[in-house]
């Protein structure tokens, strides 16, 4: 069978039909090709995505502005180093025991502040009575030997980093020790080394309210400076008593090179610039302070030593005998003569190159030693400590000038008991300046069982502190907080409640 022939009609129509179908789909391939519409610049993609570039890897996307510039995305780890911690506990010649014994007796514990002028000698002279109470080993075990052998300024209460770096004392930082006076009587000392820096006021002023006495050091040079006065006047408003240390007697002599009779002249003139300021701030003449008395000390942090007329006195009557020292020391200040030829005392000049007993007896001994270990006279240095009964090493010996003045005159002098004594006979105790302290601090009834309780320091009374300062630990995220117990017992563990300033007993919100 043949199929019907088509007209010409009929066979012009099936080509144009198969022309159209090709053409529809050369548009179709023309259309999965690269187009030539217009493409906005956010839609375009010039790079590819994270999860094409790591299908398997989990990826976030940082905004730009959740994180600041200055932050990186990655920070380095950085250890926190604000403060000298003790590696190794020092010895003490002493019990622990014992001296928390002798805490439980309030008449035995004595609550002081070192208060001055910035770079009078505070820091330094917590650092000789450190040296006293303390013993950190040999100079290679222990920075503080090896400096106190080269005679260099450890600032051991300067506990933070910066502290050190600026040699300057920015928080108030207590220390408790246990020291003896002239006769061998120990005491509990509690003290609170403050900064000199007028800028930081308000640490001697935390520093007051939890003391009481005030240790006042005066540099010899100097004498009365501003922040000396200001800090007179904040003594006498707290009712601190006030104990003078004249310290840096050295300068006098290695610096100034006074004479001893201007030497003289010169530490009475500071002593009565400061009763000047006393006797001004507190309205009473009986608040000067008198060398005579034993409530002005002498002392050079730099060379290890501190003295009283008493100390001094009592040298002599353990070198010399047959006097008591009571009565030289009387003797040793003021308009008094000693004539060798009848072995009395004369409150007149016996001669014209005749020298007050303070010159003769103190500030002549002194002068000598120091100038024969300055001139380093190895033989007649040598001599004179035979006769004084000092023995030294030979390495000691061969030191340094200032490491040699060290350990000879730290040597004569001794221990620190003349400041001992003199705070423990001239400052009051903790049970006696429990009432002063309870009527400025406590805001509530004083004639309350609570007041009483403080004013008598009971141990079995209720618990009750005054919170002064707080502390941060090394960490830098956690504080201690630093107070006086006014009365009961805290022991480890017990659960207190904290009353704000605004606490009152009618309403107890704070």
């Amino acid at each position: 069978l043949h199929p019907a022939p088509r007209s010409p009609r009929a066979a012009y129509n099936a080509r144009s039909g198969a022309l159209t179908a090709q053409a529809e789909e050369d548009t179709m391939e023309e259309d999965t090709g690269v187009s030539n519409a217009v493409v906005l610049h956010e839609d375009k993609k010039y790079y590819p995505d994270a999860e094409e570039v790591y299908p398997e890897a989990e990826t976030l996307v940082q905004d730009e502005d959740t994180q600041p510039l200055e932050k990186p995305i990655i920070a380095p780890i950085r250890t926190k180093n604000f403060d000298h911690v003790e590696k190794k506990i020092p010895v003490n010649p002493y019990s622990t025991v014992y001296m928390h014994e002798l805490c439980g007796n309030p008449e035995l514990i004595r609550n002081v502040c070192i208060t001055g002028h910035l770079h009078c000698g505070k820091s330094s002279l917590v650092d000789m009575l450190v040296r006293q109470t303390h013993s950190f080993g040999t100079p290679l075990e222990h920075e503080f030997e090896r400096k106190w052998a080269g005679c260099e300024d450890l600032r051991y209460t300067d506990t933070r980093v910066d502290e050190q770096k600026r040699k300057l004392s920015i928080k108030s930082m207590p220390m408790t020790m246990l020291l003896p006076d002239n006769k061998g009587k120990s005491f509990v000392l509690n003290l609170f080394d403050t900064p000199g820096h007028v800028n930081f006021a308000d640490e001697v002023a935390a520093a007051a309210r939890a003391t009481d006495g005030m240790l006042l050091v005066v540099d010899a040079v100097d004498g009365l400076m501003l922040n000396t006065d200001r800090l007179i006047r904040q003594a006498c408003q707290e009712r601190l008593p006030v104990v003078l240390v004249i310290n840096k007697v050295d300068r006098l002599i290695l610096e100034l090179k006074l004479p001893p009779a201007d030497a003289y002249f010169k530490l009475k003139h500071v002593v009565e610039e400061v009763n000047t300021a006393l006797v001004t701030h507190s309205g009473r003449a009986d608040a000067a302070l008198h060398p005579q008395l034993g409530n002005v000390v002498f002392a050079s942090s730099l060379f290890g030593f501190t003295f009283t007329l008493d100390s001094f006195a009592a040298i002599y009557a353990d070198t010399h005998g047959g006097f008591p020292a009571k009565e030289l020391a009387k003797r040793l200040w003021g308009d008094f003569w000693f004539d060798e030829t009848t072995r009395k005392f004369k409150k007149s000049p016996i001669g014209p190159g005749s020298q007050r007993t303070f010159v003769h007896f103190v500030l002549e001994p002194l002068y000598k030693m120091v100038s024969q270990g300055v001139g380093e006279e190895m033989e007649e240095l040598t001599t004179t400590l035979e006769q004084l009964g000092i023995s030294l090493k030979k390495k000691a010996i061969h030191r340094d000038v200032r490491s040699l003045l060290r350990s000879v005159l730290s040597a004569f002098f001794g221990g620190p008991s003349g400041l001992m004594d003199s705070i423990a006979h001239h400052l009051p105790s903790a049970l006696k300046g429990a009432p002063n302290k309870v009527e400025l601090a406590y805001t509530g009834r004083l004639d309350s069982d609570l007041a009483d309780s403080m004013r008598r320091c009971e141990t079995d009374g209720p618990v009750m502190a005054h919170m002064v300062k707080l502390y941060h630990k090394p960490d830098c995220v956690h504080f201690d907080a630093f107070g006086r117990i006014m009365s009961g017992t805290l022991r480890v563990g017990d659960t207190v409640r904290v009353l704000g300033e605004g606490y009152t007993a009618d309403d107890d919100e704070d």
